[in-house]
């Protein structure tokens, strides 16, 4: 199966050897197999949402597919969870459609280096499963769990010098996997959603800015480019470095979130 997309280094990429880029097909089918056989519940335009979702971004990995009709799946796909959501549809729906579309692609920019995605992966979803189990939210914390190990998992093999990549359909879905989770627990009364902000910042702060920049600049804001703060940093400093910080710069936003949810519910 590693054979049939292959990452073929370009004027982009921070390897120099093509590497199997269907790390994401894997991780996604334990956590898949895990929920199934697991007591977690959840609605079934969730599920319906992912397979779409992934049923494209699978194909991107092995043949190009239009942005635009990458982009209306990805809409779909967000708009589906939001429909599954608990209180229903809202006034904000729009806003939130569009926020999660972005959440979906700047987890595919952001997968660009070695151990990068993996990394705020199980970090986040870590910090995610926490402020569950203090909100009492025991269903997303399993949820939360089963994403963190299988993160780890894909380390193992995605650490630097990476053996996998996640793809377009691993980044893809675990960004949608975090707007679930985010808007559920939400939803739920787990935590305030401005908790989930916090954990990522280090991704979207990184991918909003460059995006940001690059527009001003009249630059092509929607092609490949090497101008994330990351990508910079692993020239200057190397992948592994640049990771080091990285996992520190997560570390911290995570433990800063959960203590302020846990401080707020206490309040």
């Amino acid at each position: 199966m590693k054979y049939l997309a292959l990452d073929v280094p370009n004027h982009r990429s921070m390897h120099s050897l093509p590497v199997p880029r269907t790390g994401g097909w894997a991780l996604l089918a334990g956590c898949g197999v895990a929920l199934v056989i697991s007591p977690i519940s959840l609605p079934y335009f969730v599920y319906l949402a992912f397979l779409l979702l992934l049923a494209v971004s699978a194909l991107d990995d092995l043949r190009h597919v239009p942005a635009s009709v990458r982009f209306g799946v990805q809409l779909l796909a967000v708009s589906l969870i939001i429909c599954a959501l608990p209180n229903g549809l809202q006034w904000w729906f729009p806003f939130l459609a569009l926020c999660g579309v972005w959440v979906v692609n700047l987890y595919n920019f952001m997968d660009g280096m070695d151990g990068l995605a993996g990394s705020m992966t199980a970090v986040g979803f870590l910090g995610l499963g926490l402020a569950c189990l203090v909100g009492g939210d025991l269903g997303l914390a399993g949820v939360c769990a089963l994403v963190f190990v299988c993160a780890l998992v894909f380390l193992h093999f995605n650490w630097p010098p990476a053996r996998i990549f996640l793809g377009d359909a691993g980044s893809t879905c675990l960004g949608l996997t975090v707007v679930t989770v985010s808007l559920f627990g939400w939803q739920r009364g787990a935590f305030e959603l401005w908790l989930p902000a916090i954990i990522f910042t280090p991704f979207w702060l990184d991918a909003t800015y460059t995006l940001l920049r690059r527009m001003i600049r009249g630059q092509r804001w929607w092609e490949a480019h090497r101008e994330h703060f990351y990508q910079k940093s692993a020239i200057r400093m190397g992948v592994k470095n640049t990771l080091y910080l990285q996992l520190v710069f997560m570390l911290c936003m995570s433990i800063l979130a959960v203590v302020l949810s846990a401080l707020d519910i206490s309040g």
